[in-house]
């Protein structure tokens, strides 16, 4: 090339703002040349009007008639290369344009990837200012949000593309993790060739078996919604290690949430756990009570034991009509009750507020109350807040296609069980976890005000106020039942424990000790290479499931319920002002009382006087009330 054109220069890639066209500047191919011309007119704010344009050559002039700017390029002899023979002209008479027809999407995703691959869900705004600024165009809504749709395509792959991938990611995930359970189902419908996916189920060798040897025996279950193109449910097990921070179990993806959906997600955790010698079944599942789990649990685990989160239960009571800042406070005492006693007290005061309150709780058959919860768990979870932290953290990520979706979990899951493996592994032995001394803290703290009796035999009673709470040092119970569920002792216990020159660490839960902790994070996930050197394993290929889409825009957030409070507010309590009970303002008052403060004074000092800019009759009012 060089011989034959000695005046020639091979054009090498410049970046936008610095790019110079001129004479004999040879390109690639046809479609370089292109490029680089688009490239060259936005930068310079000019559009074009093409003359002639076939395989041989190329002539465009400036949009604007006036203007005398002209390019004419053809291909050279070896039928592959172009060449600019002329451009002549300047743009003197035509301004700028800040909406340049030549400007595509495909110009803007290459040149945008950038930003939006920092920032996924970068709002359109924030895109158009950038194209403003950078570029020195006006670019329209939809356009960017197309140029966004692209642009995540080409980061994460065609959403039916990435469901290709899923047979090979389960052997991969198995011959890099030996021991992990990895599950693809799939199913080809009638008249169809091609198998269509239906189910996904993943669980690590080190989650598994760090649950099983270090957790203790709680699983908390929960769905989320994929807002991908191809929706889905998000189903999790996850657990509590003994620094009471989540451990990720097992996840998997479903079409919907239903009885035969998580009866399979049962089945398969069932499965998981007789691989690795586990034969229990009497775990403690905690959840709200979603459509199907409590068949499915009953069918795969039958001697479980269920609680119902309590934030849902009380959800439920107010759609039910029990409402109001009495029913809520009393609601919360007996869910949080540690004993009987307490708890009967709660109640009583519920059926005077409303029997029917009382009758529908007593006829919750899951546990929602901690006095009920089993002792051997040590744990006092009511709700399904840890559940709902993970569901947190995977609300990224649940707008992308399956294989980005599973990938980021993993990621995720790979990077906080390394780094507590790392920490476990400097812990010493009989050494309590952060959340454990946390406790113990508190709980010290609180008992300093507590007196203790000794009563011989290992037993004591201790005075907390106007309360006595018998202690039994043998069998780690204490009356007020807080030490048995928690496994923690409790601030009763703690008095005894130090008047009798105890260390109270020797009281403490196997569950929150260095120990356990080191069994939980006695292994880690180990990594995996990307798709390009994944191996060919002789799978079939499976599409997309089939899915009928709703008219309209897809919905990005799930809809709240009438009773939920809207995101970003708070939930304020109305205090009436005549009877200062809360629930209700004083318009709605039902019981006639006067405020407990006396009547109000308004700036004129007469009682019940209107404030406004009254006429000749206000002011008689006024003065015969005066």
């Amino acid at each position: 090339m060089d011989k034959a054109y000695k005046n020639g220069k091979i054009w090498t890639d410049q970046p936008y703002g610095s790019i110079k066209l001129e004479p004999w500047l040879i390109f690639h191919d046809k479609a370089t040349f292109l490029e680089v011309l688009r490239s060259y007119c936005i930068q310079e704010g000019f559009g074009l009007s093409v003359e002639r344009a076939d395989n041989r050559r190329y002539t465009a002039v400036c949009a604007v008639e006036s203007c005398d700017w002209r390019i004419h390029a053809s291909r050279l002899f070896d039928n592959v290369s172009w060449a600019i023979k002329v451009i002549s002209g300047s743009h003197r008479t035509c301004g700028r344009l800040e909406e340049n027809p030549v400007v595509t999407s495909e110009w803007l995703c290459k040149h945008m990837l950038g930003e939006i691959e920092a920032n996924p869900e970068i709002p359109v705004e924030t895109l158009r200012r950038y194209a403003q600024e950078k570029f020195q165009l006006r670019v329209k809504k939809r356009l960017l949000y197309k140029v966004r749709s692209m642009a995540k395509e080409k980061l994460h792959g065609g959403w039916a593309e990435a469901y290709e991938l899923l047979p090979r990611y389960a052997e991969m995930i198995k011959q890099t993790n030996p021991g992990s359970h990895a599950l693809i189902t799939w199913g080809a419908s009638s008249g169809d060739v091609n198998p269509k996916f239906r189910a996904c189920f993943f669980s690590f060798a080190a989650q598994v078996r760090g649950f099983l040897r270090g957790c203790r025996p709680i699983i908390g279950i929960d769905g989320a919604h994929l807002s991908g193109f191809y929706k889905g449910i998000l189903l999790t097990a996850v657990g509590i290690d003994g620094n009471n921070a989540i451990f990720v179990l097992a996840y998997g993806i479903v079409d919907t949430e239903s009885c035969d959906s998580w009866t399979y997600f049962m089945r398969c955790l069932r499965q998981m756990f007789e691989q690795e010698g586990c034969n229990r079944d009497d775990w403690t599942f905690i959840s709200d009570r979603m459509k199907g789990v409590e068949l499915a649990v009953r069918e795969t685990f039958p001697r479980a034991t269920r609680r119902v989160c309590c934030q849902h239960l009380y959800m439920n009571c107010k759609n039910n009509g029990f409402s109001g800042s009495a029913f809520h406070k009393l609601f919360w005492i007996a869910a949080n009750a540690y004993n009987e006693y307490v708890f009967g007290k709660a109640m009583e005061k519920i059926s005077e507020y409303n029997a029917n309150a009382t009758a529908y709780l007593n006829s919750c058959i899951e546990q929602w109350s901690r006095h009920k919860f089993d002792s051997t768990v040590c744990c006092d979870h009511n709700t399904t807040n840890f559940v709902e932290s993970f569901n947190a953290c995977t609300k990224p990520f649940r707008d992308m296609h399956v294989f980005s979706l599973l990938e980021a979990i993993r990621s995720w899951c790979m990077q906080r069980v390394g780094a507590r493996f790392d920490k476990a592994v400097d812990m010493e032995e009989g050494q309590l976890t952060a959340y454990a001394l946390k406790e113990l803290e508190e709980r010290t703290a609180e008992s300093r005000l507590c007196y203790a009796t000794a009563c011989g035999g290992g037993e004591f009673e201790v005075r907390d106020g106007h309360v006595n709470f018998p202690i039994r040092l043998a069998t780690r119970s204490c009356a007020c039942g807080k030490w048995q569920i928690c496994g923690i002792p409790c601030k009763h216990a703690l008095r005894v424990i130090y008047d009798q020159r105890m260390n109270p660490h020797d009281f403490i839960s196997p569950w929150f000790k260095a120990a356990a902790y080191k069994l939980t994070y006695a292994e880690h996930i180990h990594p995996m290479a990307d798709p390009s050197q994944w191996p060919d394993f002789g799978l079939p290929s499976i599409q997309p499931p089939t899915i009928k889409r709703p008219s309209g825009r897809p919905a990005k957030k799930r809809k709240r319920g009438a009773n939920e409070p809207k995101k970003g507010k708070r939930n304020t309590n109305v205090k009436c002002g005549k009877c200062r009970e809360f629930g209700h303002n004083s318009r709605t008052c039902k019981s006639g009382g006067t405020s407990a403060t006396g009547p109000s004074t308004s700036k004129s000092g007469a009682a019940g006087a209107s404030t406004s800019n009254g006429g000749p009759n206000t002011r008689k009012r006024s003065k015969a009330a005066a």
